[in-house]
């Protein structure tokens, strides 16, 4: 993406924090013309740069960035590293600021909102919508959509190629869907939301009664309800619930290929990185954090402030904040098989060491 051309000045007076020279002269100039943000590796004289983690100072010694986001606390020290380790420590000026990959998103957020390509507001000829669809006079529908019965597309929001809408659907405002999306009926999607390209919203939980060995369908009538400035990772999917409805809270962030299951609930600001499962009718709490692969059984509730580590496997309710991790560590296979088998003689290990303790006493 080619990033408007900026002024250091205009930015900082946006942002807030202030700038100043590695070199301690007063020199900082807020002229600087800048074209976009950079890893300090890549970066060029026109571009910003950030250090989120001063372990990673060893980059200011060859990059080439003409300004670096750094953090206002650690300044005076880098100062010193680079004057002793970089003859034209000088040519570096400093962004001093709280938190440098947090004012990092936000600047990122800036330039992308001024430079990206935004289509004009309307319906694209070869999109079929309802008559009876509320279609806001500043949303965009593109190529190939489908927009069912009484559908509501809020203010400004732009619904892209080949996405599927069904009836009684609402999106709100300023929301992004982007390409091959499919969202079932009478889902709800709120205002500034992200759903990533492959999203289904929507679909049938997975319920079933047996009847004699045979599987007989439970139909699905819940909905799914997503709040305010939730995204969501491509090919994620969304079961609607069985009776109640599936609750994605207010600024929940999915990563890709998540399986969230009917009537689950996900408390706001929570977060899920790739390839997490969430059985059914779980509920997890607001400001918890599920790494990839982690799986988590249903019918369970998860505490405010969690935080599940990749790959465990949560089998049962957790009701005290905190970090949990439920894997072994990886190994060779042949000592794995050892392993596996002392577990499974646990238990006949611990009956026999109680009665030893019962015969010593």
């Amino acid at each position: 993406m080619n990033f408007v051309e900026t002024k250091l000045g205009d930015l900082v007076a946006t942002f807030g924090g202030r700038l100043a020279s590695f070199s301690g002269d007063n020199s900082a100039s807020s002229d600087v013309l800048l074209s976009g943000i950079q890893s300090l590796e890549k970066a060029g004289q026109n571009n910003l740069g950030f250090l989120a983690n001063p372990k990673f100072r060893d980059q200011l010694l060859t990059s080439s960035a003409g300004v670096v986001l750094v953090r206002e606390s650690q300044f005076i020290e880098l100062q010193q590293y680079l004057k002793a380790n970089r003859a034209d420590a000088g040519r570096l000026l400093a962004w001093l600021v709280s938190d440098p990959y947090l004012y990092y998103a936000k600047i990122q957020q800036w330039w992308v909102s001024r430079s990206e390509f935004k289509p004009e507001p309307g319906v694209h000829p070869s999109a079929v919508v309802d008559p009876t669809a509320d279609v806001a006079p500043t949303a965009s529908i593109a190529a190939n959509c489908v927009i069912g019965a009484h559908a509501k597309v809020g203010e400004g929001s732009r619904i892209e190629a080949g996405v599927v809408l069904g009836n009684h659907v609402e999106i709100g405002a300023f929301s992004r869907i982007y390409p091959n999306v499919t969202v079932y009926d009478e889902s709800l999607i709120g205002d500034h939301c992200i759903i990533h390209s492959g999203v289904v919203i929507g679909a049938d939980g997975f319920g079933f009664a047996n009847e004699k060995g045979a599987w007989v369908k439970i139909p699905q009538v819940g909905k799914v309800i997503i709040g305010d400035q939730v995204e969501i990772g491509a090919n994620t999917t969304i079961d609607r619930g069985a009776l109640d409805d599936t609750l994605i809270g207010f600024g929940v962030k999915l990563d890709n290929q998540i399986q969230i299951a009917h009537n689950v609930t996900v408390g706001d600001h929570s977060a899920m990185a790739g390839c997490v499962g969430v059985a059914g009718s779980t509920s997890i709490g607001a400001r918890c954090t599920v790494g990839g692969a982690a799986m988590i059984f249903g019918h369970l509730n998860i505490a405010d402030g969690t935080h599940v580590s990749g790959a465990s496997v949560v089998m049962s309710s957790i009701k005290e904040p905190g970090a949990y991790t439920g894997i072994f560590p990886l190994q060779q296979h042949k000592d794995w098989e050892k392993t596996a088998v002392t577990l499974k003689q646990l238990v006949k290990l611990r009956t026999e060491l109680r009665e030893l303790k019962k015969q010593q006493s």
